[in-house]
């Protein structure tokens, strides 16, 4: 008796789905190889290697280098990271050329301890600055960007900022012989009380924080911070939400800052050729968005990319028909691309 051509194509359906696995079993898997330096080019060893999927991981040897076994072929995303040092993404195409390896180099930053964060009753933002021996520092500047205000701690390392409208704001803790603190508050309403650690600082090393670029950029984004909605922004608290995703992946800043926006690290330097997807959540404090660099409030990000931020319709002279003579033609600039800001923790 013939079958029913239904039941055929469900029949051949299951058996499809029975060697699926088979199927997938059989596609080639490859191994990724690669080194991790430091910036004076020795090798990095005891690096996580993770590849985001399938989930793979492995460490770099005593000299740097790994080798990434099963890896499946087509662009794979893989996350460099190891403590004390800024982690790093690359999108790598499998299989890899004959003789090519991933290199990678890493940036060591200064390990800081995270604040600790607990709601209190009293209405404003209160903390305590200490070291990380838990000393306490008198005499520590703390300013809140987005409100124009800053106190000094007092003998137990205290500060204390009352009567604060509903907004974001960032503190900066600064002190002579120590690491400058960039830390972002989303305050409610409800009473926060920081603990603040500072590092001692390193001869030699970068403190952005206390830099001439932080003087130029951090004015910038407290009028940002005090003139902009904040649903141009992300902060710390609503970055932990997505732990090591890629900001690519993120849904709220790939629709509004746009596919592939120009990307800004601390509001001072322009990453021309930058990768939204190399930087993960749980690596900032803030992000800050926009689709045009000319509408945001102190036109410093238009600055920093170099836009001209005029009427989008202008005139120039051209030949004309006549000899000798010339013509007005309306030009129409090309429309203005998206924009990210960056602030790592």
């Amino acid at each position: 008796m013939e079958r029913n051509p239904l039941m055929r194509a469900l029949l051949g359906f299951v058996l499809l789905l029975g060697l699926a696995p088979a199927l997938l079993a059989q596609r080639p898997l490859h191994t990724v190889r690669g080194a991790v330096k430091d910036t004076e080019g020795a090798g990095v060893a005891n690096v996580e290697i993770l590849l985001e999927s399938p989930s793979r991981s492995t460490r770099t040897d005593t000299t740097g280098r790994f080798a990434l076994d099963s890896v499946p072929e087509g662009e794979r995303r893989i996350l460099v990271r190891r403590i004390g040092y800024l982690a790093l993404r690359f999108t790598v195409k499998v299989p890899q050329a004959p003789a090519d390896t991933l290199r990678a180099i890493m940036v060591q930053i200064p390990q800081q301890l995270a604040p600790i964060d607990v709601q209190v009753e009293r209405k404003g933002i209160y903390g305590v600055v200490g070291d990380t021996a838990y000393h306490a520092l008198p005499g520590t500047l703390v300013e809140v960007l987005g409100a124009r205000i800053a106190d000094t701690t007092d003998e137990r390392g205290r500060f204390a900022f009352e009567a604060l409208k509903e907004r974001q704001f960032v503190l900066r803790v600064s002190r002579v012989g120590y690491y400058g603190r960039l830390i972002t508050v989303d305050f409610t309403g409800k009473g926060r009380d920081l603990s603040v650690f500072l590092t001692p600082y390193s001869k030699g090393t970068f403190d952005w924080a206390n830099s001439p670029e932080a003087l130029v950029a951090l004015p910038d984004l407290a009028v940002r911070l005090a003139m902009e909605p904040k649903r141009y922004r992300m902060t710390r608290e609503e970055l932990d939400r997505f732990g090591s995703m890629a900001l690519c992946d993120i849904p709220r800043i790939r629709s509004q800052a746009g596919a592939d926006p120009n990307i800004i690290m601390r509001g001072s330097t322009w990453f021309r050729n930058g990768d939204l997807c190399a930087y993960s959540a749980d690596q900032l404090d803030l992000v800050e968005w926009g689709d045009d660099p000319c509408k945001e409030a102190w036109k410093s990000i238009a600055d920093v990319l170099g836009l001209y931020c005029g009427p989008q319709r202008g005139v120039r002279l051209q030949a004309s028909g006549t000899p000798g003579s010339m013509s007005i033609a309306t030009v129409r600039r090309d429309k203005r691309k998206g924009y990210i800001v960056l602030w790592p923790r």
